[in-house]
């Protein structure tokens, strides 16, 4: 997408967002993926820092380049950085499990799961889990993809955003519990980038992480 103003940067993402046939929305189909897991999240990010005396105006790359868009920030201060986004999910069960609950409207939260390849019918099994295992599993999983962004080169004063979905994590406690759960995954070690943030899409809750 080409260099907007924030807001409008926004508004077209929803727009396109929202357009989306019910069926890619929910699975993820063709041009939905990026829209949801990238686009979204820069769009939330540029809008984070939109304040009276300051014009933000952000950019998508849409090729495949060392960083997927840039945002520009100007009156009361100058700065401009690019942006690195990328999307930490549990995985490809997770995703089946996505698809499942869109097309039977229920399925177990936690449990094996897997797609018949014959038939392509997705089995579920439901297990317990203890409170809070599905906020390890997404620490683990943030860990996980901040660690391949840092062996890549990126510019100097490139931003990491690391987006998810979850609707349990809402609020200061949730948060908290996520970072504790960081630090025993390992920590976050910033290499190349100057700021790391999260952007949970379910909440639009964006924090600085390091």
């Amino acid at each position: 997408m080409k260099r907007l103003a924030a807001y409008g940067f926004a508004q077209t993402v929803d727009a396109r967002i929202e357009a989306l046939p019910p069926e890619q929305y929910h699975e993820r189909q063709r041009d939905a993926k990026r829209l949801i897991e990238e686009l979204y999240p820069l769009s939330r990010l540029a809008l984070s820092f939109k304040q009276p005396g300051l014009s933000v105006q952000v950019e998508a790359h849409e090729d495949s380049g060392r960083a997927d868009g840039k945002i520009w920030l100007s009156g009361f201060l100058n700065d401009s950085f690019e942006v690195q986004v990328t999307f930490a999910g549990y995985g490809r069960q997770e995703a089946l499990r996505s698809i499942l609950l869109v097309r039977q409207g229920c399925v177990p939260d936690a449990g094996p799961i897997k797609r018949e390849r014959k038939t392509g019918e997705i089995l579920a099994m439901g297990e317990a889990e203890d409170i809070g295992g599905s906020i390890t599993k997404l620490a683990v999983s943030i860990c996980e993809r901040i660690r391949a962004k840092v062996a890549k080169p990126y510019a100097p004063g490139t931003v990491l955003l690391v987006a998810f979905e979850d609707f349990r994590l809402r609020g200061r406690a949730w948060w908290e519990s996520l970072y504790r759960e960081v630090e025993n995954a390992g920590g976050v070690d910033r290499g190349p980038f100057s700021r790391v943030y999260l952007f949970n899409s379910y909440t639009n809750e964006l924090q600085q992480l390091a």
